[in-house]
């Protein structure tokens, strides 16, 4: 009796409710996430308000890697005209002096003006230049761009100026307006003398009164990276790109010094 007791209040429970869910009264299942999308976004990616890509203007000058090449199948791509840009990338290269960097800004559906590109340097201050390293050299050439830009590496914050031997601050008076559709070239010339330094580019720009950013990818899956000479190499390369290279004797780059500095 007891049991059976105890029992009555459960099974009218479970009638009441089967008849309030009939009636329509019951209360809404919780939905669930996975079912409605909850919590998933939709969204597609906005169009970037404008393109910018970067190539590698050097066709002449030097490169300096870090460490001596030592194996077989990294000198082999050397002297036999094999992929000399990938030997760069694996050995972390840097230009050596200057570096040249090409970029074209390309305008979006809508008018903006690029405020400025700033130059964010990876060690807070440069490192001595590749010594002891591989140095590969190519013959001089050379091209004009319609924007020139000149940044000193070896300065603790470096920035862009209106020239080499400037001190004026390109972006402090001017500004790059950008309209739908337009092509913008600029050259950038990265100096370094005394130190190496890695680095990031990234574009400041105002559109319909809001500011925004985007970053400048370095080209081929490379890196920015300037170093300046130093006295004597593990090895000395010459050569021209996309051809064969020959080591030299001398270990020193004297045949590419600056005039100032000599060997």
């Amino acid at each position: 009796m007891l049991w059976l007791g105890a029992g009555i209040p459960v099974i009218g429970a479970v009638l009441t409710a089967i008849a309030l869910q009939l009636l329509g009264l019951g209360g809404e299942s919780e939905p669930d996430p996975a079912s409605d999308g909850v919590g998933a976004s939709f969204t597609s990616p906005s169009a970037p308000p404008f393109v910018v890509t970067a190539r590698q203007e050097n066709e002449a000058g030097c490169t300096a890697l870090p460490r001596k090449v030592s194996s077989p199948e990294d000198r082999a791509e050397l002297v036999t005209g094999g992929d000399v840009n990938a030997v760069i990338r694996r050995h972390q290269g840097a230009r050596v002096g200057e570096m040249i960097l090409g970029l074209t800004l390309e305008g979006g559906p809508s008018s903006l003006t690029i405020t400025s590109i700033e130059i964010q340097p990876k060690p807070p201050r440069p490192a001595g230049p590749f010594a002891g390293g591989t140095l590969l050299c190519e013959p001089n050439a050379g091209g004009e761009a319609k924007i020139q830009l000149f940044a000193d590496m070896d300065g603790p914050e470096p920035v862009f100026l209106t020239g080499k031997n400037s001190t004026q601050k390109y972006f402090k008076e001017k500004a790059i307006t950008l309209a739908p559709g337009e092509q913008v070239n600029l050259s950038a010339s990265f100096l370094a003398e005394k130190g190496s330094r890695e680095f990031g580019l990234l574009i400041r720009y105002v559109r319909n009164g809001k500011d925004g950013t985007v970053p400048v990818p370095a080209p081929r899956g490379g890196r920015y990276a300037v170093t300046g000479f130093a006295d004597r190499y593990g090895a000395v390369y010459e050569g021209s790109t996309g051809g064969v290279y020959r080591r030299l004797e001398d270990p020193r780059p004297c045949p590419w010094l600056p005039a100032s500095r000599g060997c």
